[in-house]
Formats: structure tokens, C-alpha cells, sequence
């Protein structure tokens, strides 16, 4: 079959020669152009043109000329679900997991945070700032309000290899724990984080599926992914902790009345979820005063030693006039055994 030789060049200067089969697409000049650069940051793509004519996809190279120049731009994305999507490639959550560390002889890494905000994440992505409909930024910096029905993601599944790699360590995490910080004021209507795991998560053989609890599953839709569902009731006497989803539980007294977002001085009280590669985790509650603390277990399958679980905003029926309050994020992670003393 005839070939084709097409010169490409960018507006920085960097010239590409790609030689193609006349039957191919721009497809595979686009392709053959990404692999020469050496890929593509995350949330862009590259767009190809000649004679001032957008070349898409599915047009035949034989339409072109050869002795026309390609100009090849990279442009940033532009959709919303496509830069959540991309999130997870951010270069700021490697860089945060890569300040990880941990002393001779400890087993857990130090803590790392705050992370990011989601909406930062999506500016850095974009070059520009991301309106979302239900998410806006808090009255504090690193803050967030969340207003929706159906939930936000908040942080994306992340791969924790930067994390291992910054403390030298060559085997996986045995369990990592992740802090929210919440508070409303909106009553009686349950709020707090979803969990997800990860798609790339595969269950061990000898795991054993435990029964799911719903109170009203909100939450827990979402195409068939693991799922669980913390919520409890800031301002409700005993707080109401529940979580929906696998191994979950009831609507459970915590010992406390965790304040409401104006009862408490505008202060959050914090989730924190211990997740274990055996499936075997804790959730603990710290209120928003000295002494509040309550912790539960309850079982289900959400990390594997490497891939950290999603967290989105959750609150049940939404709210825009009481929305929930959002505060930073954290993460540690912590292995079978010390580092050598």
C-alpha cells in the first residue's frame, strides 16, 4: 500500500515527520504525533489542522497534502466529567503523597494534607477556574460547600505507588486512613461522605460478602461500584451515625450530641475511616469538643494495599439553604512492619 510523509510541526517549534499508510486516518496521525512528543498532560488533547481546516478524526490522510505543514495544538478540556475523570492524574495529589515519610521503626507514614480541593484540582487541570453546580468554594480557605442531592466527588481514586516510592518501601500498604472534616446545619437529614473504591480493586478469593444495610440507599447508586455510605445527624441527640452498603450498620448512638454548623461556632467534626487490605475497617467520629469520640468496625472490600478509594460530599435530599460544610481532607498510610531501626 502507498505511504504518505507528513511534516507537523507545533507553535513552540517542535517539527514531527510521520509517515503513514495512505488508508490510515488522522486518528493515526494524531496518535503517531502524541507518542513522538511523549504523551500528553492530563485533560488535554491535541488538535490537528491544515490550511486552516480542523482535521477530525475519521478523515482520511489521502485527503491531505503533503507538502502543506500539520499544525498540531494542544488544547485543555473543557468538560466537567471529563476533567473529574482525568483528576486522579493531577499532579498535585503526587506530588502531596510524594512528601510522605515515616521515622526507623514506625509503621505508619506521616500524615498527609490537606489535599488539594477538588475545585483546585479542576482549575490546575483546566488553566482557569471550574464552576460546579452543587460545589462551591467555603468561607475559609481549603473549604468547600456542598448543596446537592446526588453527591460530589470530592477525592478521586488515587494510586498510592508515589506515596511507597517516597518512603522507600517496595511492599504494599496494609491499611490507610482517610479524615474527613463535616458539619451542617441542616436537621434530620443524613450527611457525611461516600466511600468507592476503586474499579481496579479485585476481591481475594477468600473474602466473604456480607449482607448490604440500606436505610434509604441514598448513595449507593452508582453503576454497580462498591460503595458505602457514612452519614450521621449533626444536632440529632446521639448523633445517628449509620453506614449504608456492605457490612454496613444502623443508625448508631455515639455517645454525644454532635453540635450543629452554627451550635458549634462554625466548627466540623471529623469522619476518619481506617481501610484494611482484609476488608476489616473502622470508622471513628471526633466531634467538634475535646473528649467527643466514637469509633465502630464494619467489613467490606475498599482498598488492596495500593489503589486509595474515592470520597464524594454526601447529603441526603440535598439543601441549598443549609448545605453541608466541608473541610480538609487527610491521609496516612501504614504497613505491615516498621521501617529497620
Amino acid at each position: 500500500m502507498a505511504s504518505m510523509q507528513l511534516k507537523v510541526c507545533t507553535p513552540g517549534g517542535e517539527q514531527f515527520e510521520i509517515q503513514l499508510a495512505a488508508g490510515d486516518t488522522v486518528r493515526q496521525l494524531r496518535e503517531a504525533v502524541e507518542n513522538q512528543k511523549g504523551g500528553l498532560e492530563p485533560a488535554t488533547c491535541l488538535k490537528l489542522l491544515q490550511g486552516g481546516r480542523v482535521l477530525l478524526d475519521d478523515l482520511g490522510i489521502s485527503e491531505l497534502s503533503e507538502e502543506a505543514l500539520v499544525m498540531a495544538v494542544v488544547t485543555r478540556e473543557t468538560r466537567l466529567d471529563i476533567l473529574l475523570h482525568a483528576s486522579s492524574h493531577c499532579s498535585l495529589y503526587k506530588d502531596l503523597l510524594g512528601t510522605a515519610s515515616r521515622e526507623e521503626g514506625s509503621c505508619s507514614t506521616s500524615v498527609m494534607g490537606p489535599f488539594p480541593t477538588i475545585l483546585k484540582v479542576l482549575e490546575d487541570l483546566r488553566g482557569e477556574a471550574v464552576d460546579m453546580e452543587h460545589l462551591k468554594p467555603g468561607a475559609m480557605e481549603g473549604s468547600l460547600e456542598f448543596s446537592g442531592r446526588n453527591g460530589d466527588l470530592l477525592l478521586p481514586s488515587l494510586d498510592a505507588e508515589p506515596l511507597r516510592a517516597a518512603v522507600g518501601s517496595s511492599e504494599p500498604l496494609e491499611a490507610i486512613t482517610l479524615s474527613v472534616a463535616v458539619n451542617s446545619d441542616a436537621y434530620n437529614q443524613g450527611l457525611g461522605i461516600v466511600i468507592e473504591a476503586s474499579p481496579l480493586v479485585c476481591l481475594p478469593a477468600d473474602f466473604s460478602e456480607l449482607k448490604v444495610y440500606t436505610y434509604n440507599g441514598y448513595g449507593l447508586q452508582n453503576e454497580g461500584r462498591r460503595r458505602n455510605a457514612l452519614k450521621f445527624h449533626p444536632g440529632m441527640e446521639d448523633g445517628e451515625l449509620r453506614m449504608e452498603g456492605a457490612g454496613g450498620f444502623h443508625n448508631s448512638n455515639v455517645g454525644f450530641t454532635p453540635k450543629s454548623w452554627s451550635e458549634s461556632g462554625k466548627k466540623p467534626h471529623t469522619l476518619e475511616v481506617t481501610l484494611r487490605t482484609n476488608g476489616n475497617n473502622t470508622v471513628r467520629l471526633l466531634g467538634s469538643e475535646p473528649g467527643q469520640e466514637w469509633e465502630r468496625p464494619w467489613q467490606n472490600m475498599l482498598f488492596d494495599g495500593l489503589h486509595v478509594p474515592a470520597i464524594y460530599a454526601w447529603l441526603d435530599l440535598g439543601s441549598k439553604s443549609q448545605p453541608l460544610h466541608i473541610g480538609p481532607i487527610m491521609m496516612q498510610g501504614h504497613f505491615a512492619q516498621g521501617t529497620p531501626a
